[in-house]
């Protein structure tokens, strides 16, 4: 019995024993890993204070090395790179042509301020740069340089801005003054916010200096018990926000300056437009003229064949015996005075009314043509000065507007004279109908001396001379009345153009007035309406 008594305690110790080894071991094995974790996070610290120290800018003005200063270094140069895109050779380029609206003026003034950002910022950058980088042992001094260009930078801001703001005002009205007020006042605010933080960093980093009592090197638990991560990282978020206010300003100069090459293009384009007018109112007036060209040619063609066939009765006549009787030759000459006065100066008459079609042509090329400022004046015209000022002025909806009525106001000059040819086509039947008519009269005055030579040529045949005398007598007197109505018929070709042309140029001028004076007391106003209800409203306007 006391056996197995003692065998339970032996085993019951042993078991005790067993327990307390493999709680033992437990234990050890948390204490183990426990060592192990802290060692990795000891090594990893120790890893990346080595990293930190390696990339961290060399200090400001300091022997130590300052976590956090690589990445102000790279927000830094970051912020360099982009101002360098604000300079004027980096901005849209703009080789302006034109001389009105003050375009080269406005291009100039945005360019200068593209290239005055870009050079303060850049001398900010370099100054931070500088501090951030260097052992001189004065950090106060490179604090003080840096702060000194900062307010640099500021003061050139309240100069600058006002100046510029008040000149582009002048030209292109208020809305770029307000995007580059609105600019220029963020990044006011960040250069201010960015001083401030460094004041905060160089308070640290001089009362660092002031607690360690040296700056050769500052013990690392003094460096970290003033100079934290947070004022450095301030520091880096004042420089990262700068640099993301500059887009907005690239932003305002270029889309400006890219308005203003726009204008310069349309300008250039409607400029030469208008310098080709000339040859724009030739096409209208073309088949016009060529009316005119049928009509003479035809009116040139009637009378000299006209004077022809007279100049063959006269011939023959005179060669009649019955001239040459004492007496009958006087009667003779007389009747054919009536009709050789008329046709004296036949050339000349022709040439008269060469004269006079060109003079006609003349006229209507002269109310064809567009002498209205509103139209052919880029200066001048209400129209034109609402279309080039919706696009400089760079509102809301200044793109927009402009590309929606461009066009409309460049047509406007090929619907005037699209206008005139209509009243010009309506002449061209009415001219071409004058050939004939001029022809008719011409085939009906010939019918009163074709006869001529033939009566008389009866009478030469007559052998008894008082019989002879009577029949000359008979012809020549009534020939002779016959000859004052040949004159009235032959003035009436001259009289019928001149009196049509006159007429021609009265309805020509009626017709045209009134398609111009609507476009000028509607079409036109409504037209400039619309544009500066849409710059002004947008879309939706008109």
């Amino acid at each position: 019995m006391a056996g197995c008594l003692h065998a339970t305690r032996s085993s019951v110790t042993h078991r005790e024993r067993t327990l307390g080894t493999e709680s033992e071991r437990v234990l050890l094995h948390k204490h183990t890993n426990k060592k192990r974790s802290m060692d990795r996070t000891a090594l990893l610290v120790v890893l990346f204070l080595q990293v930190s120290l390696t990339f961290a800018s060399p200090d400001y003005g300091i022997p130590n090395a300052v976590y956090g200063t690589a990445r102000l270094l790279t927000s830094v140069s970051d912020a360099a790179s982009y101002l360098d895109t604000l300079a004027a050779p980096q901005l849209v380029p703009a080789n302006i042509t034109q001389t009105t609206f003050n375009l080269s003026n406005v291009v100039q003034l945005l360019q200068q301020t593209g290239s005055a950002i870009a050079q303060d910022g850049n001398s900010v950058a370099s100054a931070i740069t500088n501090l951030t980088q260097s052992t001189s042992g004065d950090p106060a001094a490179l604090f003080d340089a840096a702060n000194r260009t900062i307010q640099s930078a500021l003061d050139h801001i309240t100069q600058l801005l006002p100046s510029v703001n008040s000149n582009l005002s002048a030209l292109i009205g208020a809305s770029v003054p307000d995007q580059l007020t609105d600019g220029f006042g963020r990044i006011e605010l960040r250069l201010i916010t960015l001083r401030t933080q460094l004041g905060t960093l160089k308070s640290a980093i001089l009362a660092a200096i002031a607690a360690a009592g040296t700056t050769t090197p500052i013990p690392t638990d003094i460096l970290a018990k003033y100079i934290t991560l947070r004022k450095v990282y301030d520091v880096v978020e004042s420089a990262r926000k700068l640099r993301a206010f500059l887009p907005v300003l690239r932003y305002t100069l270029n889309t400006s300056i890219e308005d203003m090459v726009e204008a310069d293009q349309y300008l250039a384009q409607y400029t030469g437009m208008l310098a080709s007018l000339d040859s724009l109112v030739a096409t209208v007036l073309q088949p016009l003229s060529a009316a005119k060209e049928g009509y003479y040619s035809a009116l040139k063609g009637g009378v000299r064949d006209f004077a022809a066939s007279y100049a063959l009765v006269e011939e023959s006549t005179l060669l009649l015996a019955v001239y040459n009787v004492t007496g009958l030759g006087t009667l003779i000459d007389t009747m054919l005075g009536k009709f050789n006065t008329p046709l004296a100066n036949v050339t000349q008459d022709v040439a008269a009314v060469a004269l006079q079609l060109q003079n006609y042509l003349d006229a209507v090329k002269g109310m064809v043509g567009i002498s209205d400022p509103q139209v052919i004046s880029v200066t001048e015209s209400k129209l034109t000065v609402a279309l080039i000022h919706t696009l400089i002025d760079s509102g809301p909806y200044s793109r927009y507007c402009f590309n929606k009525y461009k066009d409309q106001v460049t047509d406007l000059l090929n619907y005037l004279l699209e206008e005139s040819s209509i009243c010009i086509d309506r002449e061209i039947p009415r001219l071409g109908n004058l050939g004939p008519a001029v022809q008719s009269v011409l085939d009906v005055s010939a019918y009163d001396f074709e006869d001529i030579n033939d009566w008389l040529t009866i009478c030469d045949g007559l052998q008894e001379p008082a019989n002879q005398n009577l029949c000359v007598t008979t012809i020549t007197q009534a020939y002779t009345r016959l000859g004052d109505d040949f004159a009235d018929k032959y003035a009436l070709l001259y009289d019928l153009t001149t009196t049509e042309v006159n007429a021609s140029k009265q309805r020509v001028k009626i017709c045209i007035d009134l398609s111009r004076r609507w476009l000028a007391d509607g079409y036109i106003p409504n037209l400039q309406t619309g544009i500066e209800q849409c710059a002004l409203n947008g879309p939706t306007a008109v």
